[in-house]
């Protein structure tokens, strides 16, 4: 596992250091005696400032009884043309989700090469979920035959697609690539081009080869070059593909595989210490590659753009007590702040008393000189979830079914509209909207939205059973595709981009296997799993009225 995870296994506490970038060089800064004691000191003041604050804040919740309030506002619809619709607007999605590429279910069998979701699909028992279908039914081929997926994103009014490559089947064994995936890889680029639809290409989302991950993937920081020589080689493999990014939610893997819901090279029964302190590893060494590619590509590619999407993972306080307001800071500082500060000021920082504390920096006239590592920012425009801490907070506050829920913490309650209650975030508001925006703008000017979406499964509150909601759905995009064009007519600022999170429904959705349907088209296929037709949606609808300038124009006359 590398060095660091042999430091880590000795230490009972997190080593305070900090890890220097100088012209690409990497050098460490060990604390010394003194800034050790300081360290140590801060952290423990802070953890008892915790522990006694606790048993007041949760007496006076129970004591109180507060329950949170349903969000029942609505607005109405306001498309204005002086920044709307942007020049890219389309879907997302995942290769992977889509074909199931690296994985024994690939709709493209005839693809060699294994990732690290292979075997971790069947350890977590994902292979039959709802309606008793299982991968092999429903992963489409869209890589051998584009035709009709082509055609139905043209039908959509899309000028741009961002999906993913799926570095195992391009490079199945460390130093080999297969033709014949670069081969159907090249046609259905070119594919889109011949269609009027740019491509938007991300190296890595989330799925790893198989040898990759068995090598300790970017929880190790030597193998940080092997991705940026794949990621230099398939820019140097398809020419012509100007629109690129590095890495999908810098964090969110590593947050992932410290709840141990993605594939995850520490073993069971790891402490809580140990898997916070290799999270902050992972997203330090994803941003190293991150830069290390950045500087590549703007030296051997000069027409290409390299960008980075960055999860905006903040949170809603149910009662704003004590307790909520220190756990919402501690979130937001690993989860948000680590990335967003390491791209404002070159500092990154993950903190976490007596758990972790991994920090990099990047020398301030090399940050300067490389435009702050951003060619192009990727925001994910999800909703804010809730934080509720309290005796019986579940008694008080809907949570998801499956949620992580007890008698005192619940983590991503839900306050829909009307009561329903769905997976993918609680609210749609514009001050979230407005927020994640003046954040993004604030680092650089070309700004893309590049995932927004709403899951079509919802339940009500107090109901373990989903169904699909068509309407709620519609709505829930309507309402923030709307907010998100206010901003942009009301500041002025014009977003390069906007990506609805998936076009084909009953797509693997990571931990949740097949029981989220944020894709708003249904897919229809033939015995070989290819796409030969589609059923739209109220959502679907929506977006191809929305992605039209036409249809709209005309519909404001």
């Amino acid at each position: 596992m590398g060095s660091e995870m042999c430091i880590r296994d000795r230490c009972l506490l997190p080593v305070p250091e900090i890890m220097h970038w100088n012209g690409g060089n990497l050098a460490v800064e060990h604390y010394s005696t003194t800034q050790k004691v300081i360290y140590y000191v801060r952290n423990l003041f802070a953890f008892g400032s915790l522990l006694s604050v606790a048993p007041f804040t949760l007496a006076y919740d129970w004591l109180t009884q507060k329950k949170v309030t349903l969000d029942s506002r609505r607005e109405g619809p306001t498309f204005n043309f002086r920044c709307w619709p942007p020049e890219q607007r389309g879907f997302a999605s995942s290769l992977f989700q889509t074909s199931g590429l690296g994985t024994k279910w690939s709709a493209s069998p005839t693809l060699s090469g294994r990732c690290d979701w292979d075997e971790w699909m069947d350890d977590l028992q994902r292979v039959v979920h709802a309606d008793g279908f299982d991968y092999e039914d429903f992963f489409v081929d869209v890589l051998s035959d584009p035709t009709s997926y082509i055609e139905m994103l043209r039908s959509h009014n899309v000028t741009a697609h961002r999906f993913s490559l799926e570095w195992s089947v391009i490079e199945p064994r460390r130093g080999e690539i297969d033709r014949k995936a670069v081969a159907l890889y090249r046609n259905f680029m070119e594919a889109l081009i011949n269609a009027g639809i740019t491509p938007s290409v991300t190296v890595s989302h989330f799925a790893v080869p198989k040898w990759f991950y068995e090598m300790g993937e970017f929880q190790n920081l030597d193998n940080v070059n092997c991705y940026v020589n794949f990621a230099l080689h398939v820019m140097k493999l398809f020419p012509e593909v100007r629109d690129w990014w590095s890495f999908n939610e810098v964090g969110i893997k590593a947050f992932q595989q410290m709840r141990g819901v993605y594939p995850i090279r520490l073993p069971k029964g790891s402490s809580i210490g140990k898997r916070v302190h290799m999270a902050g590893i992972t997203i330090r060494n994803v941003l190293i590659a991150h830069c290390r590619l950045h500087k590549e590509v703007a030296r051997l590619f000069p027409s290409k753009k390299l960008g980075v999407t960055h999860q905006w993972l903040k949170f809603d306080m149910a009662s704003g007590n004590v307790m909520e307001r220190l756990v919402r800071y501690f979130f937001e500082k690993a989860g948000f702040e680590s990335v967003y500060g390491f791209f404002k000021e070159g500092r990154f920082v993950f903190a976490f008393p007596f758990l972790a504390n991994v920090c990099f920096e990047v020398e301030k006239d090399e940050f300067a000189l490389n435009g702050g590592f951003l060619m192009r920012l990727g925001v994910q425009a999800y909703p804010k979830p809730m934080i509720k801490m309290g005796l019986s907070s579940g008694e008080r506050v809907p949570c998801i079914p499956g949620g992580f829920q007890n008698s005192i913490f619940i983590f991503g309650a839900s306050c829909e509209r009307d009561g329903r209650l769905m997976r993918l975030g609680p609210r749609c508001s514009s001050r979230g909207v407005d927020e994640f925006l003046d954040e993004a703008f604030a680092l650089t000017d070309e700004v893309y939205v590049t995932e927004y979406g709403a899951d079509a499964m919802v339940c009500r509150w107090g109901d373990d059973v989903f169904v699909l909601d068509d309407a709620h759905q519609a709505d829930y995009l309507k309402e923030l595709t709307q907010r998100i064009e206010r901003y942009c007519v009301r500041t002025g600022r014009e977003i390069k981009g906007i990506f609805c999170w998936r076009d084909l429904r009953r797509q693997l959705e990571w931990e949740n296997g097949l029981e989220c349907q944020l894709g708003v088209i249904d897919p229809i296929v033939d015995e070989n799993r290819q796409l030969t037709h589609w059923r739209g949606t109220l959502a679907s609808t929506f977006l191809a009225e929305a992605y039209s300038k036409e249809d709209l124009q005309s519909s404001i006359a």
